[in-house]
């Protein structure tokens, strides 16, 4: 399913600014790895849950709607290009706080720069989180450091209409499957992440969406849920009132602000059709 274009937002807008970075790899407190980077600040995505929304306090942007503006790292590169032989070696997370394969990627070019230098350099590897099938463009790089690397897709909902609405201008689910396929065709370890898990709408057709990833050959699930914040819990909400008009509103800020057992409940749902799909591969909850 095609995204529906009057629920995107309006890219004639967007707010594209060329700035430059003192860092590029940058420590990370998340204990799957080293290092990030983020070859931008903000997210053309617009996805309305995103836990990155704070980033717009610490960027100038905080009269900016998320997904309205992104800021270009121009000379990342350039300081990657100086960091990465005087750092330690370990995991590098493309990327914590932004899509490294939103649509300006195609322009800029950023994360496949960033991946070639990290190539030269055995004491890293690379882990990919994206919701952008761009990551294909790139997969002639990913080949040549198969044994470490692994590439992840984010899926929160396998309904086509949820979906246009809470994630506008990121690939479609079908488009993420089918990408998956791909680079596991090509021998690279691929991953999919279900998050964040959204009351109702993450179990829209939740048993047939695994069946697919599983078809795709994906061998690990990861599980997560809604990180529940104050201005993103409203717009969230707004979100689902479109989606669904008859949902009752209150019952779901309650299952997204503090609803650990349905959580797990629904975690559980995923593991017992995941483990039915797919019996050799794994799953993991990470909240």
């Amino acid at each position: 399913m095609r995204p529906n274009h009057k629920n995107r937002p309006d890219q004639k807008k967007l707010k594209v600014t060329e700035k430059r970075c003192r860092t590029a790899l940058s420590k990370t407190k998340v204990s799957s790895y080293d290092y990030t980077i983020n070859p931008y600040t903000g997210c053309q995505h617009a996805c309305v849950y995103c836990y990155a929304n704070f980033m717009r306090r610490f960027s100038g942007h905080l009269q900016d709607a998320w997904g309205s503006f992104v800021d270009v790292k121009v000379n990342l590169l350039d300081v990657l290009r100086r960091e990465l032989p005087k750092s330690k070696g370990g995991i590098i997370w493309f990327s914590s706080v932004c899509d490294p394969y939103q649509p300006l990627e195609r322009k800029y070019r950023l994360t496949r720069g960033a991946i070639e230098l990290v190539l030269h350099y055995p004491k890293f590897s690379v882990s990919i989180l994206t919701k952008n099938a761009l990551v294909l463009r790139d997969i002639d790089l990913l080949e040549h450091m198969k044994d470490r690397v692994d590439v992840g897709f984010t899926i929160t909902t396998f309904d086509g209409k949820a979906q246009t609405l809470f994630e506008p201008l990121s690939s479609t689910f079908e488009e993420r499957i089918t990408a998956l396929g791909k680079l596991g065709e090509a021998g690279i370890d691929t991953w999919a992440f279900i998050a964040p898990m959204l009351p109702y709408v993450t179990e829209e057709k939740l048993e047939e969406g695994l069946t697919r990833l599983a078809k795709a050959g994906v061998k690990r699930l990861l599980t997560d849920r809604y990180n529940a914040r104050g201005m993103i819990i409203n717009q969230t909400l707004q979100t689902y009132k479109k989606w669904r008009p008859a949902l009752n509103l209150e019952e779901v800020r309650r299952l997204l602000w503090n609803a650990e057992d349905y959580y797990r409940r629904l975690d559980r749902r995923i593991a017992h059709a995941w483990k039915a799909a797919a019996p050799t591969a794994a799953h993991q909850a990470v909240f």
